[in-house]
């Protein structure tokens, strides 16, 4: 008997589990003037709280399950649970058996190296579930809301809150981004995807490494825009076992400040894409004004605070 219809709406805007996918629930975003409050549907972009890997298509790119480790890193093996993110986090791990690693990040939580046994699981989950608004999680929830810029362009973005005082100091880790880990290259994905990230995991010259795709799954990261003058940078680093594109504030960021990174060049070259932003009253060519030099020198100047 087919499904109702009733049913088929509620599968897309109460979220659940579907298929081989991850648990999700829908983003919920204000509108530009902040009077009401709107649901994306999941159709356009399903919200999870971690990584996600399609066994089926890690399985046809011939890396099932775990790709690139042998020997999993201890923490990693002795974790019993089988859910799916656990796998897609192992995707996101430096491997430690690779002959001449050398390793160019230490944990962000602990300091450790990645192939300390004493680092790993624990460490993510404290960043991304920790209490208080250490989590990112709760850190959201907090402090930041989605929110319509008004603009066609733009879409929606992400601000701070404005029912209240809020003050974000200069140099605050604000979360990292998440999606589905796909395996690279990104063959046979739409060129004209705009949310792929890549973590840097291996050594620079794999061509294998995997990526975060957060077209169509992801958390309130994949909502910032871009802009010339942006008040977010971003940076890659290792949390436990994970490697991650985290984000940090490159200036104080109070109630209404919207929150905004720079794509980069290629990002804008590589789409045949001008900037909106506002810091120019036209659309214009960030790479023309400088803005992947100022973006470099705020994320050094915040990234200076966290050592």
């Amino acid at each position: 008997m087919p499904p109702k219809k009733g049913n088929a709406k509620n599968r897309v805007t109460k979220g659940g589990r579907l298929g081989h996918g991850p648990n999700w629930t829908p983003f919920q975003a204000w509108n530009a003037s902040r009077t009401t409050r709107e649901t994306i549907p999941g159709a356009v972009c399903k919200q999870v709280d971690s990584f996600y890997a399609d066994p089926r298509r890690w399985n046809a790119a011939g890396r099932p399950q775990r790709p690139r480790l042998s020997t999993l890193p201890k923490t990693e093996a002795k974790n019993e649970s089988k859910c799916i993110a656990d796998r897609a986090r192992a995707a996101l791990a430096e491997p430690v058996d690779a002959s001449g690693v050398k390793y160019c990040y230490t944990c962000f939580e602990c300091g450790r190296n990645p192939d300390d046994p004493n680092c790993g699981v624990q460490c993510y989950d404290e960043i991304h579930n920790g209490g208080g608004s250490n989590g990112m999680k709760t850190f959201f929830k907090k402090w930041l809301e989605i929110r319509h810029t008004g603009t066609a362009d733009k879409g929606y973005g992400v601000f701070v809150k404005t029912n209240g005082r809020y003050e974000i100091p200069k140099g605050s880790y604000l979360g990292h981004y998440v999606g589905e880990i796909i395996p690279g290259p990104t063959k046979g994905h739409s060129a004209n995807n705009k949310y792929l990230y890549e973590p840097q995991v291996g050594l620079e010259w794999d061509t294998d490494r995997p990526i975060v795709d957060a077209g169509k799954m992801g958390n309130w990261t994949r909502f910032m825009n871009s802009s010339c003058d942006p008040n977010v940078g971003e940076s890659i680093m290792q949390i436990g076992k994970v490697r991650v594109i985290a984000f940090f504030a490159n200036q104080t960021l109070t109630s209404g400040d919207e929150l905004c990174i720079y794509y980069g060049d290629d990002y804008f070259r590589g789409h045949g894409l001008l900037c909106t932003c506002d810091k120019f009253e036209d659309p214009h060519d960030p790479t023309a004004v400088g803005a992947g030099l100022k973006a470099r020198e705020r994320k050094q100047q915040a990234l200076a605070l966290q050592s």
